[in-house]
């Protein structure tokens, strides 16, 4: 066995290199699939309750947003409870919509997904940088719901998840020598291909460190928090350029303010090629949906899409809710009271539910989000086309 050859001079190196041995290859793989599981349940309690300012740790229990009662630990397991409830509450019935188990393996499938592109089989270390790039993906999953239901982007993900990556960064280049968190910025390839022409020199920043085959150790430690900073501040500077231009010769807005913040984290992390790339992939995918979106229109005649004010969660319970109380009549204050007619009753109740308003046009977020988890989980095939197929 691979143990049996540890000596105090290799065992830190193939301590690192246990991720990574065939051996116990798929163990990792498996444990970090249910990782992603388990995050995914706390990603779905911060976006249903981040966004009508709950706390995420308190209650630390998920309750049932009909009855109040606490869900029990047997009845959270990841997916799977969910199926086997019927995607309702155990004690009052109230459904849940299957979105909560779709973001739970959603999450799985993303860690899953990162864990091989970035760690593929194989004797090299463990990548220190795929751990942040967990919570990168955690973020984005956060972001882009939240963005769904209620067209906005916390703070907490945007500058908070930027301010996040730029510690990341400084962190793994002190305490490692791969250079994964520098894989779309300019360092280290600036700094050792300075003497080339320009157009050279480009085609070195698009190709990457991986794809010029420059080895661990030839980044110093400061150069991921370069990266990561000058990659912030790309991403910001792209995006804000965009809205207001949109705002100048549009004028109206084309881009929300938190989209731009969005691509301080995303630059943070993925550097300013990154940034590039994640924008060309979101806007192909906006048009796409933009035009699915166009056709369903058509062929339903109802234009947009129905957002909530408030958690889309809310609204399959209160909608049951209604109907329960519209089946045990009107309700009488006395006796020389008169009934409530139904119909102003029903207008009534449906005053309490959740305001709906129907837009024309999808957030931008989402795509974003899914353009940049691309750039992350394909950047090893993207930067060898872009290095030789397109130059």
């Amino acid at each position: 066995m691979w143990l049996d050859n540890l000596t105090p001079d290799t065992e830190p190196i193939r301590l690192l290199q246990i991720f990574t041995n065939p051996d116990t290859y798929i163990v990792w793989c498996v444990m970090v699939f249910m990782l992603g599981l388990l995050l995914g349940s706390f990603f779905n309690v911060c976006i249903y309750r981040i966004p009508v300012g709950m706390s995420v740790l308190k209650p630390k229990r998920s309750l049932c947003f009909r009855c109040g009662s606490a869900v029990r630990w047997y009845d959270n397991i990841p997916v799977l409870s969910w199926f086997l409830l019927g995607g309702k509450c155990r004690d009052c019935g109230a459904r849940y919509g299957v979105r909560y188990a779709l973001v739970e393996l959603l999450t799985g499938i993303l860690f899953l997904a990162i864990f091989l592109s970035v760690n593929p089989p194989g004797p090299q270390d463990f990548q220190l940088a795929t751990l942040w790039y967990f919570a990168f993906a955690g973020l984005l999953v956060i972001g882009t719901f939240t963005d769904f239901d209620h067209w906005i982007i916390p703070d907490g993900v945007t500058i908070g998840g930027g301010i996040a990556a730029l510690v990341a960064a400084l962190v793994i280049g002190l305490v490692d020598n791969n250079p994964m968190l520098g894989e779309f910025g300019p360092f280290p390839v600036v700094r050792l291909f300075s003497d080339y022409d320009g157009f050279s020199l480009f085609i070195h920043l698009m190709r990457g460190p991986a794809g010029l085959g420059l080895e661990p150790g030839q980044m110093l430690w400061w150069e991921p928090l370069a990266n990561a900073v000058l990659g912030a501040a790309f991403g910001c500077g792209l995006l804000y350029s965009i809205a207001v231009a949109a705002r100048v010769f549009l004028g109206k807005e084309g881009m929300g303010m938190g989209d731009v913040k969005l691509f301080a984290l995303i630059g943070g992390t993925l550097g300013v090629m990154g940034s590039l790339l994640t924008l060309v992939f979101a806007c192909f995918l906006g048009v796409i949906a933009g035009g699915v979106m166009m056709i369903h229109s058509i062929v339903s005649k109802k234009t947009g899409y129905l957002v909530d004010d408030i958690a889309e969660p809310l609204r399959p319970s209160m909608e049951e809710q209604l109907q329960e109380e519209l089946k045990e009549g009107p309700p009488e204050a006395g006796e020389d009271a008169q009934p409530l007619p139904l119909v102003d009753r029903l207008e009534a109740l449906k005053r309490e539910l959740p305001k709906q308003r129907r837009v024309h046009h999808l957030p931008f977020g989402p795509w974003i989000a899914l353009g940049a988890l691309l750039v992350l989980i394909f950047q090893a095939p993207i930067q060898s086309w872009l290095g030789r197929g397109m130059f």
